[in-house]
């Protein structure tokens, strides 16, 4: 999705559906079969439920994607009924739990796989401690523009994506790059999602140091632990330019 330019926060930059955890999200059913110590130890949480739901429900807030299953751990089934609810819903008329306990209906959390976690650097006025999950896009449903935040939303190939960045076609943030790079190691989404369900998580920021040379230079540290991780690579234009298709 690409922000709509008259955004505060990452504006034009192409993004993943995505927002903030509210505090009525821990209150959201989920899938018996969600290994939410898994997801605690993997996403720095000691609210599992609520990033999972966030996850599920910000997906259907911003592009009429839900991630959810009935009593009888059956995929749920869209129709023209979900549309009023869903527009309830981002409106903050309607709490995701309650829609989701009217129709019988559970966050297919186990289908939510955690696979990344970053925090943004101390430096930033805008702070956000974000994760990362990835899951298959349920049969019969499609991801469309709803929420108003992006002025372009489309299916991309993570290596596509990674090639219009680095062409400097496509802004996007250091986080993006770097889960699209993740990505792009797999063909197929039966491939990535095991992969990406072994992956080790670590909180990473983004911080300065002094080089030998006495020059500003960044690396990833542990957010939690502030152990250096890795260097970080010198920005590529289109992270800033706000320029894209």
């Amino acid at each position: 999705m690409r922000r709509q330019r008259s955004m505060a926060f990452a504006a034009g930059m192409h993004v993943y559906p995505g927002g903030a955890v509210e505090a009525s999200d821990s209150r959201v059913p989920v899938t018996a079969t969600t290994d939410l110590a898994d997801v605690a130890h993997r996403l720095s949480t000691d609210d599992p439920v609520s990033v999972v739901a966030a996850a599920a429900r910000e997906t259907f807030e911003e592009c009429g994607v839900l991630i959810a299953v009935d009593e009888d751990g059956r995929p749920v089934v869209l129709d023209d009924s979900f549309e009023g609810e869903r527009e309830e819903l981002a409106a903050g008329r309607l709490l995701f739990a309650d829609l989701l306990n009217a129709r019988g209906l559970r966050v297919d959390g186990e289908a939510l796989v955690p696979f990344a976690h970053w925090v943004t650097p101390e430096a930033e006025e805008r702070r956000y401690d974000t994760r990362f999950l990835a899951a298959r896009l349920p049969d019969g449903q499609d991801a469309t523009e709803r929420g108003g935040e992006a002025d372009r939303v489309a299916w991309w190939r993570p290596a596509d994506a990674l090639a219009s960045f680095t062409a400097g076609e496509t802004a996007m943030l250091p986080p993006t790059v770097a889960t699209l790079a993740e990505l792009a190691q797999h063909a197929t989404v039966e491939a990535a999602l095991p992969r990406l369900r072994a992956l080790t998580v670590v909180p990473l920021l983004p911080a300065p140091y002094l080089d030998a040379d006495g020059a500003l230079a960044w690396h990833l540290v542990h957010d939690r632990t502030r152990e250096p991780i890795a260097p970080v690579a010198e920005p590529h234009a289109s992270e800033t330019d706000g320029v894209g298709p």
